[in-house]
């Protein structure tokens, strides 16, 4: 198994959110550049613009045969908090048939698969059953603001068939899995003023204006305590899932209480009642908070009121909800809660639409195949909670659907503490996905 490389590649601490690890994020579009170009992809190149570097890479040595276009990310998230990792998250460790690092399943170990799937066919047949074009990017753990500026100018140029992306999990280990649906987002900041400046609680209490508690009643009036949320038309446009997914979800091999136990880590499960697990978490649209800053929050006592706050929130979307359109919704309703004494504005941080493809495409359809052959198991068609904002631009811009491929497991701990990847699970998606080439390839 081909590790040493992704090992390397693991060790770069390319943290997109914070600007002092800049140097890391280019090493990172460099490394990935570089290595392209030892593969024998033609043209392999960093893209500049406003933001983190593209890297692109070509190989058209398959005249009349599909594109496919391959896509990943070499960002990674901050990996606080460190005290929780057993072993530290830039140096890559393996355990138990596992590698843990920060990005191992997220997005640098599947990103990987592509990479040596394309990489191993050109070492031991120097030729690839279909033509590739890699689009790799460094911001899709903020904002990615540079790729979605980049193509649409550029879509000549990335036309192709399909788009084939590992940054999914598998349902359950060992059972091959489709992700057909994505969740769109919206996420921010709201920022709440005061008073001037922060005042003694002694002499103030009672007659000035606490952004803290402001920011926290207007949170609490955009959902209720049973996961409802109370954005005025928020729900008008919510496409429900169709019969046929609805049955195939009850299909799925699924225990409830191991999954709140293991997989959550909680006493009980939230969200709104009446309403199955898979249709909360992939097919209703959610807001949660993330954190609030704001006031003294360090050792010992400090009796002030907070004169400023700022509330990180998220709206997760559904087909066929509009980020636009529940921008709007939001601001409206932030307004609206905003007590007096305070001022409240919303920045928007990112955006983008929910979709779904339709997994009766044929090159969706040799996916499903390939998978099914590598595990020996039929694979499933699900829908996944979180948003990868890359797979509606490549249906506005390029009009393709993108095939989704995931080698992670449920319990990988994407953007949390010892973050890990199936050593098993890396080395069976290089073969699935060599697979899948040939078997787009085919006539």
């Amino acid at each position: 198994m081909y590790l040493n490389d992704l090992i390397r590649f693991l060790r770069i601490p390319s943290i997109s959110a914070l600007p002092e690890h800049a140097p890391d994020v280019r090493h990172a579009a460099e490394f990935v550049r570089d290595w392209l170009d030892r593969a024998g992809l033609d043209n392999a190149r960093l893209i500049e613009g406003a933001g983190n570097p593209l890297v692109r890479a070509e190989w058209s040595g398959a005249p009349g045969k599909p594109t496919l276009l391959l896509y990943g990310h070499y960002d990674v998230q901050p990996p606080d908090p460190l005290d929780e990792w057993i072993s530290p998250p830039f140096e890559p460790t393996i355990r138990d048939g596992n590698l843990f690092a920060r990005g191992a399943a997220d997005d640098k170990g599947q990103l990987f698969i592509l990479m040596e799937a394309v990489a191993q066919g050109l070492r031991e047949r120097k030729t690839l059953p279909v033509n590739v074009k890699f689009l790799i990017e460094g911001e899709e753990e903020t904002s990615g603001q540079h790729i979605e500026s980049y193509m649409p100018s550029h879509a000549s140029e990335l036309h192709a068939d399909a788009a084939v992306i590992c940054d999914t999990a598998m349902f359950a280990p060992g059972l091959p899995t489709l992700t057909t649906g994505l969740r769109g987002i919206v996420y921010g900041e709201i920022q709440v003023q005061g008073a001037r400046s922060d005042l003694h609680s002694g002499d103030y209490g009672g007659a000035a204006p606490n952004a803290v508690e402001a920011a926290a009643q207007i949170i609490c009036a955009l959902k209720d305590r049973a996961g409802h949320i109370l954005i005025p038309g928020l729900y008008d446009r919510v496409e429900p899932p169709s019969p046929a997914e609805l049955n195939a979800w009850k299909r799925l091999p699924f225990d409830l209480e191991e999954y709140r136990e293991k997989e959550v880590g909680a006493r009980a499960l939230t969200g709104e009642s009446g309403i199955p697990l898979f249709e909360r978490i992939w097919a209703r649209p959610t807001l949660e908070l993330h954190g609030i800053r704001g006031g003294f929050t360090g050792e010992g006592a400090k009796t002030v009121i907070p004169a400023r706050a700022v509330a990180k929130i998220s709206l997760r979307l559904v087909p066929d909800q509009r980020p636009e359109e529940v921008l709007n919704q939001l601001l409206a309703a932030i307004d609206q809660a905003t007590p007096c004494g305070v001022t409240a504005r919303f920045e928007l941080l990112a955006a983008s639409p929910p979709c779904l493809v339709d997994p009766g495409h044929p090159l969706i359809q040799k996916a499903a195949e390939a998978m099914q052959k590598v595990f020996g198991r039929e694979t499933v068609y699900v829908r996944c909670g979180g948003s990868i904002p890359i797979v509606g631009l490549f249906a506005q811009a390029l009009g393709i659907p993108s095939v989704m491929m995931g080698f992670g497991l449920p319990d990988d701990n994407i953007h949390a503490p010892n973050e890990k990847l199936s050593l098993l699970n890396y080395s069976r998606g290089i073969e699935a996905v060599t697979e899948y080439f040939e078997r787009s390839g085919r006539d």
